[in-house]
């Protein structure tokens, strides 16, 4: 064997050696697997920003659907209920400009959640103060509503992560 082959070996049982090792990757779900589906009424809301509660339903639904293998049921055939509460909204300036206009502001969205095994009524996940913060730059044609939409999406992906790695 000359030595071009054997350092083709070598360099090959390395490889594999290195993929067989790796770092725990997995295309299965992280959430267990005897849940299937979960409930998601609507969020309660204890801010004065209507309609919130809404796009943060529909966003956590729409990430539940895209990135795990629950199905989305109704109260009565579901395995877990997912209750949640937006409890603050706040909005802060993180620039002037001149004459006091706004450069740059923020947003940031503060969330409750539990998860309940409807069939044995135990909590599974008991998780306040999830927040999410979006900054935006108004001589962008940032708005406070662009920010606010793109923090919900943000702040629904936090919350099927926190739910994935909980389980």
């Amino acid at each position: 064997m000359d030595f071009k082959t054997l350092l083709k070996l070598i360099m090959g049982f390395v490889l594999v050696v290195a993929l067989m090792c790796g770092c725990g990757y997995s295309t299965r779900s992280l959430i267990n697997r005897d849940i299937s589906s979960i409930h998601i009424p609507i969020f309660e809301n204890d801010t004065f920003r209507r309609g919130i509660e809404f796009d943060l339903t529909k966003a956590v639904k729409d990430e539940i659907m895209s990135k795990t293998n629950l199905r989305i049921a109704s109260k009565d055939n579901a395995d877990t209920i997912l209750h949640g509460t937006v409890k603050e909204f706040k909005e802060g300036i993180i620039t002037h400009g001149f004459r006091d206009s706004i450069v740059e502001a923020r947003v940031t969205l503060f969330v409750d959640i539990t998860l309940v095994d409807r069939r044995t009524g135990r909590t599974l996940i008991d998780k306040g103060g999830i927040n999410q913060a979006i900054e935006y730059i108004v001589r962008r044609g940032e708005t406070l509503e662009s920010a606010s939409d793109e923090g919900v999406v943000d702040l629904a992906e936090t919350i099927v992560n926190l739910l994935a790695e909980k389980w």
